[in-house]
Parts: structure tokens; sequence; C-alpha cells
């Protein structure tokens, strides 16, 4: 099922029974997550309603929030809940970047690619809808739907703006923290989207690559001296992740405190990685 292409890279990087266990995992049933939305529930009422209508859930990384589906006897994007907003669906590994921001109330904060909202949303809630959010996106529909899912939610303190994060700098702000989660090939959404094992190839993985690093570019000028910047993407290609992490190292004077993957057969969630990096 993996495109020859790509198993050599997996095998070089992950070991010999990467790409056994990756198609042996991606052929099960993928399981939701979603992020209990504090601001506007507590993690037990929201899983008391949920479990009464017979979903039932187990904690993520130890993370009270962040609930994985173990069973949906229908889809619970169609509850009332998810239209008051007392939880988004997201995965529970697209969570551990904003929860290595370690977003505070007075920080200033970018997001540099923020529709459809679940980072920016995220950030929000760990700043109980404190302190300021800038989140930018050249998307105008992806914009919309970001609009729509932080009024849902209750957000407060978000400013979007319909712009290029490559023109970040317009906006004449330095900032405490900035999250970058840049446009990927998501190769590691394989495990539900199984329709990208055909589509994704080396030639889209590279241009995504130069986007990314573009992209971190413009945002690092943004971010204040000793600021942090998370960089993260729902994609398992070095090219994509620790090597831009390498460039930003060498080309935007940026250290690396931390980083890491996900995997469907490890975590049981998507693919992903994020990492945490100092402006020095």
């Amino acid at each position: 099922m993996i495109k020859r292409e790509f198993e050599k890279s997996y095998t070089e990087r992950f070991g010999p029974n990467f790409v056994r266990e990756l198609t042996e995992k991606i052929c099960t049933h993928y399981n939701d997550y979603i992020r209990v939305n504090t601001l506007k529930i507590s993690v037990a009422d929201l899983k008391k309603r949920l479990e009464n209508r017979g979903f039932r859930f187990k904690m993520f990384n130890n993370i009270p929030y962040a609930l994985r589906v173990m069973e949906e006897p229908f889809s619970i994007s169609s509850t009332p809940e998810y239209l008051l907003g007392y939880f988004y669906v997201q995965d529970g590994a697209s969570m551990m970047p904003v929860i290595a921001l370690d977003p505070k109330k007075e920080d200033l904060i970018l997001d540099s690619c923020g529709a459809p909202g679940g980072k920016c949303s995220h950030i929000s809630q760990l700043m109980n809808n404190d302190g300021v959010i800038v989140s930018l996106d050249i998307d105008r529909k992806r914009l919309k739907s970001q609009l729509f899912n932080l009024q849902r939610l209750g957000v407060k303190n978000v400013a979007t703006f319909l712009l290029d994060a490559k023109q970040v700098r317009k906006i004449g702000i330095l900032f405490d923290k900035v999250l970058v989660d840049p446009p990927c090939s998501a190769s590691g959404v394989i495990w539900k989207e199984k329709k990208r094992l055909k589509s994704i190839s080396k030639q889209q993985v590279e241009k995504y690559s130069k986007i990314q690093k573009d992209i971190l570019t413009s945002s690092v000028k943004t971010l204040k001296h000793e600021g942090l910047i998370v960089y993260s993407t729902c994609s398992i290609e070095a090219e994509e992740n620790e090597e831009n992490v390498n460039f930003a190292e060498k080309e935007l004077g940026l250290k690396c405190l931390k980083s890491e993957y996900f995997f469907p057969q490890v975590n049981n969630t998507h693919g992903f990685f994020y990492a945490l990096m100092r402006k020095i």
C-alpha cells in the first residue's frame, strides 16, 4: 500500500519493521478524538452527557480534555453538544503542538496558518480566553470556517486576518510565541484518509518543504528574542520535518528544545511531527 518511493526512506529512518506495521495499522478502524472545550463545559459534564447516548471514551496521553472516541453509536459531530461548541473534533497528536507552546494569558501569540481554527481555539482555551492571538490564513473559504468554529466554541481573544503568512511582517508586531502549522503533504493522515496513499508523491513533498521554509523564515522575523516557536505538520516526511528544523537552526537563529513524532501503529493517532524551538 505504501508507495515504493517512500518505503526506502521510512525503513532507513524508522527501522525494518516500520512499513509493515504501518500498513497493518492503517487497514484497521480509525477512532476519532475530541478536545473538550473547557471554556464552555467541564470534562466530566460532557462525558456524562455523551456517555448517556452510548459514546465511550479513553483519555489520550494523560491530557484530561483529550478523549479518544472508543464507541461511537452515530457521528459525534451530529450531537447537540457539537453544535453548542462543547468540543472540537481533533486528532490527539495535533493537540500536542499547542501544549508544547504552553500559552499563558499574558502572551501575545501568532498562529501563522490558523484556519480552520483547531489549534487556534486550543490556544485560546489554555489562555482561558484571555491575552491576544493573531491568526492568519491565505484561504478565504478556510478563514470563514475558522470564524464559524471560533464563534461556535466561544473564543473571544483572536484577531483573524486574510493574509499570506509569508507577508506577516506587514502586521508590524513582535510576538512572544508563534505557532507555525503550515500546509503539508498530509502523509501522516493515511489511516483516516486512505486515498492519500495514491495521491502523495515525493514531488509534492519537495514543493511543500519549500513553502514551509518560506513561512518559517517570515514567522521567525516576528518573534521576540528568546521567544518560543512551535513548528508542526501532519506529515512523516523528513523533508517537511527534521530537515526544516535543521534549516531553522542553521539559517534562522533558532535552537530546537524538543521534537517528537507520532505514528498510527505506535500512538493510535495520525502520523504527526512537532518541534519546539527558541529564538537565540
